[in-house]
């Protein structure tokens, strides 16, 4: 709201518009208990993220991993074990707060697992 030294006054409003995904997906992660990289997820840009759905899936294409929370990153293992260093596809789903519902993103890539 402003007001001129004339006493008139306006009102207006702004719509902030983000572009791209709202996270960055690493194309590596070396799970090996050093701290760093131990876990692949994405890395938020900002937090706009209503809905959520990460699967991994191996050469054969055999699910390995699957969650729908966003701070829960694949360790690198299956079933407990760990898995074969190698390149994993991934397939991300989402929404974003304020997209019409039905209306999903969808982020596929690969990553490097390295050990």
């Amino acid at each position: 709201m402003v007001t001129s030294y004339e006493g008139c006054k306006s009102t207006d409003g702004v719509q902030i518009l983000w572009g791209g995904t709202p996270f960055y997906m690493p194309n590596a992660f070396t799970p090996n208990g050093d701290g760093l990289n131990d876990t692949f997820g994405p890395i938020p840009r900002y937090d706009y993220v209503n809905r959520y759905y990460m699967s991994i899936f191996n050469r054969w294409g055999q699910m390995i991993y699957e969650t729908s929370d966003i701070n829960r990153g694949w360790d690198g293992t299956y079933q407990g074990s760990p898995v074969m260093m190698g390149t994993y596809v991934y397939r991300i789903v989402y929404e974003e707060f304020g997209q019409l519902p039905m209306e999903s993103n969808v982020v596929e890539g690969t990553v490097m697992l390295i050990r």
